[in-house]
Order: C-alpha cells, then structure tokens, then sequence
C-alpha cells in the first residue's frame, strides 16, 4: 500500500525530478566544467541544453533519458576504456592527483544519487525505443 501512495504522490509531485533539477541547476557551473574537462566543448554544450531542458515545466521524454543517462556515463568516465573517444584522450591528458578529480567524483556522486531516484520515479524514460514499442 505504501508502494502505491509514493507512486501516486510521484505522479502528482515529481519529488526526484525537481531534486535532479535541483541538484543539477545547484552544481551548474561546476558540472558545466567536469564536462568540458571530461568531453570537450560539445559535452559543456549538451549539459547546459540538459539543464535547459529540466528546468522547463514540460513532460519528461525518452530524449531527455537519453541525455541523463549520457551525462552519467560522462561523470562516471564509462567510455574512456574506448581509445576512440574524446572522453579517452581527454581522461588521459588528467592529473589523478589533481584537486578536481576529487571534485568530480562528488559532483557524479551526488548526480547519479539524484538520477537513480529519477529512474524509480519515471522509469519510462529510460526505456530503449524497442522496449517501448
């Protein structure tokens, strides 16, 4: 019974959506530069279309899904094993001993904690096209 109350009370006030907006709007510059450092000026661009995007009072989509879970995969550096990518080569080029690693590993701590009550709350925004179907 409880599960169905959040849900609905989800449905009427979307709690983890106005947190990742938050959040996401909060950390703004800081998160517009983990970006860059981490994906170039096409990836700072793309976080503040992102940001753009959440704070306007419009349904939530599978683009925007796609956008979020891009970004965390940015954050959590999961396409730098591929040598190919701007991630790898600029992942590369960082000091692991510099003071915005640290950062970074907050900002995506604190990202991915907000996205993950996203994902409960509206899980169909993540869903692939052909699952959707």
């Amino acid at each position: 019974m409880t599960e169905v109350i959040a849900m609905m009370h989800s449905r009427i006030f979307p709690i983890a959506r106005v947190a990742l907006g938050t959040y996401l709007l909060d950390n703004l510059d800081p998160l517009r530069s983990a970006a860059e450092l981490l994906g170039g000026p096409k990836a700072a661009k793309r976080v503040m279309a992102l940001a753009q995007d959440l704070s306007e009072p419009v349904p939530l989509t599978t683009r925007m899904g796609r956008a979020l879970a891009w970004f965390e995969g940015l954050l959590t550096l999961e396409r730098v094993h591929d040598f190919d990518t701007v991630e790898a080569e600029r992942f590369a080029a960082i000091d692991p001993l510099d003071p915005v690693v640290a950062d970074i590993c907050a900002l995506s701590d604190g990202f991915t904690d907000a996205l993950t009550a996203l994902r409960l709350e509206a899980p169909e925004i993540f869903q692939r096209r052909a699952e959707a179907a």
